[in-house]
């Protein structure tokens, strides 16, 4: 009886230990799975601040370009309107395609500090805008009164012409920093204005509006009224009795920079993590 008990005793004892043995086994698994786990959230946690200050910096220095965009000695707003939304170079047909994109790469010196980024990265893009169709209008009427308004209208207050958003611009900044990079874009609407009084025409001081009568090349410029002026070609006036064999084009001279040139947020933007 005895010798039935102690045997008994020994096998609970030996499976006691097995028991021991596969809790400590998995207390060992589940402490490692909790070292995994902690260890991949800090690595994410890592990552979202690395994206989130490259995300930062990103907006920061595409805020910064839209204040140099406005200033109209800033080296980068003349770049971008003397060169970039001017040359057919980056775009063959400014008015009806987009154009090649223009990127320009920038890193720090060696002196850069810690928090700032490794890399950035502008890249510029033109398309026309919404008013592109406005540079050059038929202003058809069948009255000489309905035709001064019409072409006040074209050329704007005090014939500092009609505000026309002729170009957008994408302006992309690309920010790396410590293996993470973002890119932020903002659409851009160009709105220009082309002054168009005439009055000194005939001392050879031409506007950038002219028109062309019955599909001539000849350009006219309005001095007054509904009095035209051409070089070589003289003064023509047009009124009730001859507005119906005159049919005048609105022309807006591209071929110059416009008086003015203003730039405005438009309704596109973007941000997008980039793969290295």
């Amino acid at each position: 009886m005895h010798r039935r008990a102690r045997s008994i005793l020994r096998g609970e004892q030996g499976l006691s230990m097995i028991l021991v043995l596969c809790i400590g086994a998995l207390f060992v698994a589940l402490s490692a799975a909790l070292v995994y786990a902690a260890s991949v959230l800090t690595a994410n946690a890592n990552r979202q601040l690395l994206e989130q200050e490259a995300y930062q910096l990103a907006t920061s220095f595409s805020d910064v370009l839209e204040g140099e965009l406005n200033k109209e000695d800033s080296s980068f707003a003349k770049f971008v309107n003397e060169q970039f939304m001017f040359s057919q170079s980056y775009g063959k047909d400014i008015y009806d395609l987009e154009s090649q994109p223009k990127e320009f790469a920038w890193k720090p010196k060696g002196s850069q500090p810690d928090g700032g980024a490794e890399a950035i990265t502008v890249t510029l893009r033109r398309r026309p805008g919404d008013g592109a169709d406005k540079l050059n209008q038929t202003a058809n009427s069948t009255s000489a009164a309905d035709l001064r308004d019409l072409l006040n209208t074209l050329e704007g207050e005090n014939r500092k012409g009609m505000a026309i958003v002729d170009l957008q611009l994408d302006i992309t900044v690309t920010v790396t920093k410590n293996g993470e990079s973002f890119a932020f874009t903002r659409t851009y609407d160009r709105t220009v204005k082309y002054d168009s009084d005439g009055s000194q025409a005939k001392d050879n001081k031409f506007p950038k509006v002219y028109y062309t009568i019955n599909n001539s090349t000849t350009k006219y410029y309005r001095i007054s009224d509904l009095r035209f002026y051409a070089l070589g070609d003289g003064e023509k006036t047009i009124d009730d009795n001859t507005i119906s064999s005159n049919r005048l084009t609105f022309h807006c001279d591209t071929s110059q920079q416009p008086d003015s040139i203003t730039y405005t947020r438009g309704a596109k933007q973007s941000t997008s993590k980039t793969q290295e």
